[in-house]
């Protein structure tokens, strides 16, 4: 038996992702791993993590200085760039894990359960509800006030707001008594008709489980979504769903149809994230009215 830890960085989704190693890992060490991140949360009261330090303490702490082995990987600094590789598969093959495209994030937010059902019940949300993220890509927003400028780090991801407030819209019209919770920072745009959610962001993962379904871009809240097996609405811009995305949901892109073309894709068009609001609604739609279960797995066409 060894006690490893691991150092997983990136902004919350990437680190959830990595949960998906975490049971192999577990298993190949004879115990649980421990884990330097700087988003405790996505660890938290996972059975095979035995301790999760939060990366402003001294890597040099006892506690991983006790470690059999530390180890560290970055997958954009891999041949992930190749564009030919899942994220979660990317990692796994950093730390020489049998990658399968069954495997998906596992987070644990049953402890929360009892201060989102209070939230829920402070504004009012008493039927059926869907989470939206349009916005994203603040890794280093770190709870600043709510006129920090917006900086996204990757504005090709990013679903245009005259765009998104038309689907919420045509949502409101047709679903009135459906709630549209706003799952984005304080700092990003808001929109008309919906709730601003001031949960922490890990509460956003107990919120998606009585969800009716969910709308976002490639952001945290389709790695949560994959964590609790919940479907949704992914809306894809300079970034590839074959590399981050998830086969259990609506996978739409500008370019691309039901599946993935390389040849398609150029990851500066800016047409990439303009896919029209009515086809998000129809798809939303859909969803909403006919929902199935469907088994994650990770998207590779």
């Amino acid at each position: 038996m060894e006690l490893n830890t691991y150092i997983v960085e990136g902004g919350v989704g990437k680190c959830s992702a990595f949960t998906a190693l975490i049971d192999k890992l577990a298993k190949k060490a004879g115990q649980a791993i421990q884990v330097y991140t700087p988003y405790v949360q996505s660890f938290a009261n996972n059975p095979n993590v035995k301790m999760v330090f939060e990366q402003t303490l001294p890597l040099n702490d006892k506690r991983i200085m006790d470690s059999n082995n530390i180890y560290y990987s970055e997958p954009y600094k891999s041949n992930f760039q190749f564009g030919n590789q899942h994220l979660i598969e990317a990692y796994s093959k950093l730390h020489d894990v049998e990658f399968d495209v069954t495997m998906r994030p596992s987070m644990f937010t049953k402890n929360l359960k009892p201060a989102v059902d209070d939230w829920k019940r402070k504004h009012k949300i008493v039927g059926d509800y869907i989470l939206v993220q349009f916005t994203g890509g603040q890794s280093g927003w770190s709870g600043g006030a709510v006129n920090t400028p917006y900086n996204n780090n990757n504005p090709g991801r990013i679903y245009p707001q005259w765009l998104a407030q038309t689907v919420i819209n045509t949502i409101k019209q047709k679903y009135p008594q459906c709630t549209i919770i706003d799952c984005t920072l304080p700092n990003e745009p808001g929109y008309a008709g919906t709730i601003k959610c001031d949960l922490h962001w890990s509460g956003l993962h107990e919120l998606l489980k009585d969800a009716k379904t969910y709308i976002a871009i490639d952001s945290c809240l389709q790695h949560f979504a994959a964590s609790v097996k919940k479907r949704g609405i992914v809306i894809w811009g300079s970034t590839k769903w074959t590399q981050f995305g998830y086969t259990h949901n609506t996978n739409l892109h500008y370019h691309m149809g039901a599946k993935w073309n390389d040849n398609k894709f150029d990851a500066d068009d800016p047409r990439n994230i303009m896919v029209e609001p009515e086809k998000v609604f129809n798809c939303f739609e859909a969803l909403y009215n006919n929902y199935k279960e469907k088994e994650v797995k990770c998207a590779k066409e």
